[in-house]
């Protein structure tokens, strides 16, 4: 699928995406993680990268920072400005070239986003581009260990386990969780070195455990969440 239609997919999508991220507990525990990492942070340039509807961009403001929201689908940029009129947002196709100079922020945060884009090579070397050195990019994704399994339940009929296969073949899964939506599956390998040859370097990797225990087990986690300093092509800690 090309870039045009999956935008097109996230423009049609867009209220519904909002009324179910707003009551899911998958997002309701994502944006803990968020807050419990970045509360506090101050007066820093961040860039939200693939925004959505802005509910970050609006808390990264409360907290003090100097954020810019950009998404490619227009339509939730829409609902992102009705919602949020003190916050910048801008129109951006994460696969491309992004509108912002050399070293202009000095974080990117780009949450859930970067499984959904069918082209992750320019949108690395991009964000690399304008973080300054020593600038910090975090992410989070669906974890793609557990994203292609089925759950298998136990005796008691609570899912306990997931069969996993084809987990280093790339991948493209179509969806109708709020509106139809594609997701591109890759191993986690792909991620790690793609962000290490654009001259990032790790300093943490979490997987945070199931978000409904009374459903799913703890044992697993539904998403991973990294987070690398920017050092340099070339260059190594």
């Amino acid at each position: 699928m090309d870039t045009k239609q999956e935008l097109c997919q996230w423009e049609a999508a867009a209220a519904e995406y909002r009324r179910v991220q707003e009551s899911s507990a998958f997002s309701a525990q994502n944006r803990a993680l968020v807050e419990h990492r970045f509360s506090g942070i101050g007066a820093v340039r961040i860039l939200d990268a693939g925004c959505g509807y802005g509910q970050y961009t609006a808390w990264f403001a409360q907290q003090g920072a100097r954020v810019t929201g950009c998404d490619g689908a227009r339509a939730m940029l829409e609902l992102a400005q009705e919602r949020y009129p003190g916050c910048r947002f801008d129109l951006a196709d994460l696969t491309g070239t992004l509108p912002y100079p050399d070293s202009a922020f000095d974080l990117v945060f780009c949450n859930q986003v970067l499984m959904d884009l069918p082209q992750i090579d320019c949108t690395a070397a991009e964000f690399a581009r304008v973080l300054r050195a020593g600038g910090r990019l975090w992410f989070s994704i669906v974890h793609p260990a557990f994203y292609l399994g089925e759950w298998v339940a136990g005796a008691d009929g609570k899912k306990r386990a997931k069969e996993i296969s084809g987990y280093l073949t790339w991948q493209e899964r179509t969806g109708n969780f709020w509106g139809k939506s594609t997701h591109y599956h890759r191993p986690l390998c792909d991620y790690l070195n793609l962000f290490a040859r654009c001259g990032f370097s790790l300093t943490e990797l979490t997987e945070p455990p199931a978000y409904d225990p009374d459903e799913n087990t703890a044992d697993l986690p539904l998403f991973l969440c990294a987070e690398f300093v920017k050092v340099g092509q070339g260059q190594r800690l």
